[in-house]
């Protein structure tokens, strides 16, 4: 039996060899799955991360081009890689807030969640809530909320209808409104 290479199994593909996609997949399993153990440490199951490597590997047989200067296993290596890697920031940047925990930031005042190391997160606690009305922009409070619920910044871009530096920018002023407000200088 001859053993095809990645990317002639990749040009089948693209011409509606689902087969060949199927022998990717069995292929690059273990390279997916090597990656995912990388993040099970962060309270992910491997399971769900396996899915998303997949689904990575996936998108690098559909979008891979031979004449892009890398192998495929490079690019699928990376492409595997960057999206776990997106999953896991992901997961780190909601902490997994339990949905008791969130609310606007207008009733922050309300709200007695644990203290975190992050200005951005303490603003949830009763004593900064108010403290956070008067130093932010509505702007500013608008994006720090988004942020706080997981949004990633173009997401929060395209859901104001701003661009991602100016979400930045915002950001980067709550924040540093926040270390002052909180007596943590800059």
């Amino acid at each position: 039996m001859t053993v095809l290479s990645d990317e002639t199994l990749i040009e089948r593909t693209h011409t509606g060899d689902y087969s060949a996609a199927g022998e990717l997949v069995v292929r690059y399993t273990p390279v997916v799955l090597r990656y995912a153990e990388r993040y099970c440490y962060l309270g992910l199951e491997r399971e769900d991360l396996m899915q998303e490597g997949m689904i990575a590997l996936l998108a690098a047989v559909r979008s891979y081009r031979a004449d892009g200067g890398a192998s495929f296993r490079t690019y699928a290596s990376r492409c595997i890689a960057n999206g776990l890697g997106h999953v896991a920031e992901s997961h780190l940047r909601a902490r997994n807030i339990p949905l008791a925990l969130l609310a606007p930031l207008e009733e922050a005042g309300e709200v007695t969640a644990p203290s975190r190391d992050q200005p951005e997160e303490r603003v949830i606690s009763a004593e900064s809530g108010a403290a956070a009305r008067r130093l932010l922009t509505d702007y500013e409070r608008g994006c720090l909320q988004l942020l706080l619920e997981g949004y990633r910044y173009a997401d929060i871009a395209k859901k104001l209808g701003r661009t991602e530096k100016s979400v930045d920018g915002a950001l980067t002023r709550a924040r540093s409104k926040l270390r002052r407000a909180l007596g943590e200088g800059e």
